[in-house]
């Protein structure tokens, strides 16, 4: 027990002490962060959303084209893998068999200049063994184009 209280002793003053660092702060103007505002969501950029999301869903969260959303997702969703991972299917998105070719079932959680957040509802195709799903989906503007910036299931419901 000795032994442990002087180890304990020992590691505390070698540990260097923060007390003695000098700040420095540099003169000038002060900068204001102000929040972002959400805003409207527009009609052109609905149909947009709806578009990226047909081809998203219905190529890379089936599993039927998933080389399709290598150019639908941001730099954020394409970390970590190659184009020759999302051609394999190999990709950071939940495997949901997901039913038809359109996907705009969706509610807005939350609307900024150049991100959206929503709330995406599938259906299973018929014969599958999972229920209803809801996805939160992130999607960033990036130079004039809506991109998935991510996707998750928030819940998959009982047959």
């Amino acid at each position: 027990m000795a032994a442990l209280a002087g180890l304990a002793v020992l590691v505390i003053e070698l540990i260097p002490s923060h007390s003695g660092v000098t700040q420095r702060f540099t003169s000038g103007r002060i900068s204001r962060v102000a929040p972002e505002h959400q805003v409207p969501l527009g009609s052109a950029d609905r149909r947009a959303i709806d578009a990226v999301l047909d081809r998203f869903v219905g190529g890379v969260v089936t599993r039927r084209d998933p080389l399709a959303g290598w150019a639908l997702a941001t730099q954020r969703l394409r970390k970590d893998t190659t184009r020759r991972d999302w051609a394999r299917g190999d990709v950071p998105v939940y495997e949901y068999p997901a039913r038809g070719p359109r996907f705009h079932d969706w509610l807005l959680d939350y609307s900024f200049r150049d991100s959206v957040g929503l709330e995406l509802g599938l259906r299973p195709r018929r014969g599958a063994k999972v229920g209803n799903a809801a996805f939160d989906v992130d999607l960033k503007r990036i130079h004039g184009r809506w991109l998935v910036d991510s996707i998750y299931p928030r819940a998959i419901y009982p047959r």
